[in-house]
C-alpha cells in the first residue's frame, strides 16, 4: 500500500514539474515575442508613419500656396500687377497702348500654375523629409534616402502631387522601404484657371468678356468685373469665384484702353 502511495506521489510531482516547465517555456516564448514587437514599434502609432507624415506635410504646403496665389492671379511674386484690395493682382492680358487689344501674358497658364505650386512646396517637402529622418535617427534607426523628384498636376476640382524618393528605415532585422508618396488636395484652382483663360481669350479678341451670359450657362461660377483707374492706369479686374467652395481667382486685364478725355 505504501509503495503504491509513493508511486502516486512521484507521478503527481512529475506532473507538477512538467506543468511548471511548460509554463516557463511559454513565458520565455512570450517574452521574446513581445520583445520582437518592441523592436518594430517604430512602425506603430508612437512614431510618425512616413507615408502619412509626408502626405500631411504636402497637403499643408499646397493649401498654403493656393491661398497665396489665387488673389494674385496665380503668382507668388507678381511683377506686372495692379493693386486691388491690398492684393497684387497680376495682369494675365496686357497692352500698355491705347485702343489696342491686350496680349495673353501666360499662354500656358495651367503649366505656369503647376510650376508656381511646385516651387513653393518643394523646399518645404524637403524640410519635412529631413525632420522625419532626424526623428528616426535620434531613436537609433538607420535611414537611407535618395533625391526627391516632384510632380504637380492640376485637374478638375483637385491638385495631385506625386513624389518619388527612396526612404528606407532599418534597425536590426526590421526594415521598411518607401519610394513613392502621394497627396491630393481638393481645390477649384484648375476650373477657375480655365475660365480665366476664356476671359483672356475674349479680351484679346474683342476687348471684352460677356460674363453675364457665361454664368447663366455655367452657374457653378460667379464672375464680377470691375473697371479700375483711367487713362494710363485704365484696367479691369475680374473676380472669378467657385460658388461651391467660395474660393476666388483674381486677374487683371488692360485691353483697348481709352485715353483720358474720351
Amino acid at each position: 500500500m505504501d509503495v503504491k502511495m509513493n508511486q502516486g506521489r512521484k507521478k503527481g510531482q512529475i506532473t507538477i514539474f512538467i506543468i511548471i516547465a511548460l509554463f516557463i517555456v511559454f513565458a520565455i516564448v512570450l517574452f521574446f515575442i513581445l520583445k520582437g514587437r518592441e523592436g518594430v514599434e517604430v512602425f506603430g502609432p508612437s512614431f510618425p508613419e512616413p507615408q502619412e507624415y509626408i502626405e500631411k506635410c504636402t497637403k499643408d504646403a499646397t493649401i498654403q500656396v493656393i491661398e497665396i496665389i489665387l488673389p494674385q492671379a496665380g503668382y507668388i511674386q507678381p511683377t506686372n500687377y495692379l493693386l486691388y484690395e491690398n492684393n497684387r493682382v497680376a495682369y494675365l492680358c496686357y497692352n500698355k497702348n491705347f485702343y489696342q487689344a491686350c496680349v495673353n501674358q501666360e499662354p500656358l497658364y495651367i503649366q505656369h500654375l503647376e510650376e508656381e505650386i511646385k516651387s513653393y512646396i518643394e523646399p518645404r517637402i524637403k524640410d519635412c523629409f529631413y525632420a522625419l529622418k532626424q526623428e528616426y535617427q535620434d531613436r537609433n534607426y538607420d535611414v537611407d534616402d535618395g533625391p526627391l523628384n516632384l510632380d504637380v498636376e492640376l485637374n478638375p476640382k483637385q491638385v495631385k502631387i506625386n513624389i518619388e524618393k527612396i526612404f528606407e528605415i532599418r534597425r536590426g532585422e526590421e526594415s521598411k522601404r518607401y519610394d513613392r508618396f502621394r497627396a491630393k488636395v481638393s481645390s477649384p484652382i484648375y476650373d477657375l484657371a480655365c475660365l480665366s483663360q476664356e476671359i483672356v481669350s475674349q479680351e484679346a479678341k474683342f476687348c471684352n468678356f460677356e460674363y453675364l451670359g457665361y454664368i447663366l450657362l455655367y452657374p457653378e461660377f460667379d464672375v464680377d468685373k470691375k473697371a479700375i483707374g483711367s487713362g494710363l492706369t485704365s484696367s479691369k479686374i475680374y473676380v472669378i469665384k467657385d460658388r461651391y467652395t467660395g474660393k476666388a481667382l483674381y486677374i487683371a486685364v488692360r485691353s483697348c484702353a481709352i485715353p483720358p478725355g474720351f
